[in-house]
């Protein structure tokens, strides 16, 4: 296990905590209710805070607005957790945000049905800035993406053993987000016995076979999973492509609803190929071809060669993950959509996704608004779509509501 480090948080007097100011200059603009405070928003102190250390933050005229916790390395220099001043930001606290969440799943579990694999934890969605968690069988994968949830992961780490008993738990940091946070990324399992193999999990009828030490994110984009079934439904019988398919859910899903004839699966990672291949085979779908390619460059194949597709998935990694990359994902995304559109037959079914935070859905209807004019077609969109419910938004946090997907039928 990684040495934890308690200083900051069992602080219980309200008095006792470093206070910081907004700037005034950014008040106006400043939601009070979201959970990230940047770096430009806050004056900082003549001596500042510790990294992990517990802060009030107020307005310029000594109003309090919330509690949260301090990182002198991050461009978000205080994440919230708390606007009533009456309540202690400790372990006891956290406690009580991880009941809530782990309800509200078995809540929604108990009327759906239960789940092989289900997101417990999400981030903003639950109040809980930093800290991912999901559920593959018996097994949790922990993603951290804050030095908050990682001053806390012995307290975490605990309270999933005790209150969930897994066979074993897997905790990582990845590299880009533990440089942002001024830490070293670390991947690691704990607390139980890792699983030998690949793990198998069942998603809408489907089996599905996932590496969750080597997978993206926590092992698998559970967040597709309802958007995988919606899109099934309208796949018509004839040849699909499907862009960036990754361990093949979207195809996958379509060919266990007797949809596609032939299909098409491309992705650039040959590891997550491979995984897809056997997910076809284990379900007895031979009508999916694999290949490993450049999403934009196979498209560009395709037209050149005349080849065209009766329904296309464009379901391409995130591309902005701040608004300085904003115009070039929007870009990145509008070619994408536009060479879909170029080799897409007439009545044909549209799957175009965008798990960017930073790219509204106004700006990918926008992206398909042009696309669709520049290539002539008319585009109507039957579904417009988010993340499946254990994926919760936080109002305050538009960045929360970072999935979108549309469901078109292209004339």
């Amino acid at each position: 296990m990684l040495v934890t480090w308690h200083r900051s948080l069992h602080l219980d007097t309200m008095n006792s905590h470093p206070q910081l100011f907004l700037d005034s200059r950014q008040a106006r603009n400043f939601d009070g209710r979201h959970p990230w405070v940047l770096q430009r928003s806050v004056v900082e102190p003549t001596v500042s805070p510790e990294t992990g250390e517990i802060v009030e933050l107020l307005q310029p005229n000594g109003s309090w607005i919330g509690r949260g916790i301090y990182n002198a390395h991050s461009r978000i220099r205080i994440r919230l957790y708390q606007w009533i001043r009456e309540q202690v930001l400790d372990a006891d606290w956290l406690a009580q945000q991880l009941e809530a969440a782990l309800r509200l799943r078995e809540t929604w579990m108990s009327s759906r049905g239960k789940l092989d694999a289900v997101r417990l934890v999400n981030s903003e969605g639950d109040g809980l800035s930093g800290l991912i968690v999901d559920k593959f069988g018996d097994y949790l994968t922990v993603q951290l993406t804050a030095f908050a949830m990682y001053n806390w992961r012995s307290e975490i780490l605990q309270w999933l053993e005790k209150r969930l008993q897994p066979a074993a738990i897997h905790v990582s940091m990845d590299a880009r987000i533990a440089k942002q946070e001024g830490l070293e990324a670390f991947d690691e399992w704990v607390a139980g016995m890792p699983p030998s193999g690949a793990v198998t999990i069942s998603e809408n009828g489907v089996r599905l076979s996932l590496d969750l030490q080597a997978g993206q994110k926590t092992g698998y984009y559970l967040d597709q999973r309802a958007n995988r079934q919606a899109a099934a439904a309208w796949i018509r019988q004839g040849r699909m492509l499907d862009v960036c398919c990754y361990h093949g859910g979207f195809s996958l899903a379509a060919c266990a609803s007797n949809g596609p004839t032939d299909v098409v699966a491309v992705d650039s990672s040959e590891p997550a190929l491979q995984i897809a291949r056997h997910n076809a085979a284990s379900n007895g779908f031979s009508q999916i071809q694999f290949q490993q390619a450049d999403c934009f460059d196979i498209l560009q194949q395709f037209s050149n060669r005349g080849e065209r597709f009766d329904s296309i998935v464009l379901d391409p990694p995130r591309m902005a993950s701040r608004r300085q990359q904003l115009n070039s994902a929007l870009r990145a995304y509008h070619r994408l959509n536009l060479s879909a559109l170029q080799i897409l037959n007439a009545d044909g079914t549209l799957v175009t996704c965008s798990c960017s935070g930073s790219v509204t859905r106004d700006d990918l209807w926008g992206v398909l608004s042009s696309a669709a004019k520049r290539s002539r077609r008319r585009v109507q969109i039957l579904e417009a779509r988010g993340a499946d419910v254990d994926h919760p938004v936080d109002v305050n946090c538009p960045e929360s509501d970072y999935l979108k997907c549309f469901i078109c039928r292209v004339e």
